[in-house]
């Protein structure tokens, strides 16, 4: 039988999330967790149907941390584009670029990886998380719509792919951590996908401007 005590289970997931941000999900231990919190073993055992369950949701608090910065740009973004502000809106949007980039670099390279793969690791906990992300990516693209018929984004642009690539390419970089040619900074990153995003004027995109621009 579950408790429902939400209290008392909130508790136990802020704590295991501590623990494993100190030392790691492959090591993690319920009689440590016990002592931290103060609560048996067996009353643990009662909130969560298994290890890996308790696990992928505290590396779910760890992940929504780790991303909050992120949460706060995108408000930013989004009063931006209600306020027809274009240049907020690019102030915004390189620096969650930026950040976003940046937390697949803080400390070790692997870290947002293996948060990932603990939250796949039980099935109910991926599910709620993919619906909280799709929840984010759906203020993406809603974002960029927007940002198309002010016309501060290429019209072309498929605002899904957009979305899609940057957000794969920002936890996907790790592949690429280690390459002598490929690891690039987070500001190297945002200046390539704002070149690829931004509408360009008409004079930069005319066949001739390159032309005029030499003499």
């Amino acid at each position: 039988m579950k408790s429902d005590d939400p209290f008392n289970r909130r508790n136990i997931l802020v704590v295991a999330a501590e623990m494993i941000k100190e030392n790691g999900s492959a090591t993690f231990r319920f009689d440590e967790l016990s002592k931290r919190t103060n609560v048996d073993v067996v009353s643990i055992n009662r909130y969560f149907d298994s290890r890996s369950q308790l696990i992928a949701e505290a590396q779910m608090l760890n992940y929504f941390a780790m991303v909050e910065p992120l949460h706060l740009v995108l408000l930013r973004v989004e009063l931006a584009v209600t306020d027809e502000d274009e240049n907020a809106f690019w102030t915004a949007v390189e620096e969650n670029m930026a950040l976003a980039w940046g937390s697949g670099q803080s400390g070790e390279k692997w870290g947002i990886v293996k948060t990932l793969l603990d939250i796949w690791s039980d099935p109910f906990a991926q599910r709620h998380f993919c619906d909280l992300l799709d929840i984010q990516f759906t203020r993406w693209i809603e974002l960029t719509e927007g940002a198309k018929r002010l016309g501060w984004i290429d019209p072309e642009m498929d605002a899904s792919a957009l979305t899609a690539v940057f957000w794969s390419a920002s936890v996907g970089q790790i592949i690429t951590s280690g390459s002598s040619f490929l690891d690039l900074t987070p500001e190297a990153a945002r200046d390539f996908y704002v070149k690829i995003a931004r509408r360009r004027s008409r004079q930069e995109s005319s066949p001739g401007s390159q032309a005029s621009n030499s003499l």
